[in-house]
């Protein structure tokens, strides 16, 4: 696919003020084009096209939720460490298609998979792949099968980019702590 962009366009993406370049990537958007080819056709890095759309009325459903997860993921917008009651929970992209965690409180470190709208369903599994406890070292290493949850609230849809990264800044991380927690009693040695 060939996609022109005229002078004048081209003038007001580079020229213009912030609504006429926002306008301009959302009308882009809409015509089918994605991040990827913005990016390369603009010279606007991910972050920027992202900043210019995230306000823009955007249906997205949990198909594209997929899509998005890790264009937003590469982003500042997507925060990747939280810090809750003596827990620490970090994030990271892995493998190109997962987001592996790594929970630690004072008495267990759990470390595993949590990818929101995995296979562009309306939910999250959260699968753990290492469990220790801390006071005794004893630990489990792959054996994340008998330990699967997922998260009580994913939901199916948002109506822009903004609801997106909200919910994974703010709800996602409120849940996996929990599903974590669940999971942490279960495999706990006691």
């Amino acid at each position: 696919m060939k996609i022109i962009i005229t002078e004048s366009q081209y003038k007001n993406l580079i020229e213009s003020k912030e609504e006429k370049k926002s306008d301009l990537l959302y009308s882009m958007w809409m015509d089918g084009m994605s991040v990827e080819d913005i990016k390369e056709y603009t010279g606007l890095n991910i972050e920027q096209i992202i900043f210019y759309l995230k306000d823009k009325e955007i249906y997205i459903d949990c198909a594209l939720a997929e899509t998005l997860l890790p264009i937003v993921y590469r982003t500042s917008f997507f925060n990747k460490n939280f810090h809750g009651d003596n827990e620490t929970l970090r994030l990271e992209w892995t493998f190109g298609a997962f987001i592996t965690f790594s929970y630690e409180d004072p008495k267990y470190i759990l470390r595993g998979y949590a990818t929101p709208y995995w296979n562009k369903e309306c939910v999250t599994p959260v699968d753990s792949s290492y469990f220790e406890e801390k006071e005794t070292n004893e630990y489990e290493d792959d054996s994340w099968n008998n330990y699967t949850e997922n998260l009580a609230y994913t939901p199916d849809s948002f109506n822009s980019i903004q609801e997106f990264i909200d919910f994974l800044n703010n709800d996602y991380p409120k849940e996996l702590f929990r599903t974590i927690r669940k999971i942490v009693k279960k495999r706990s040695f006691n």
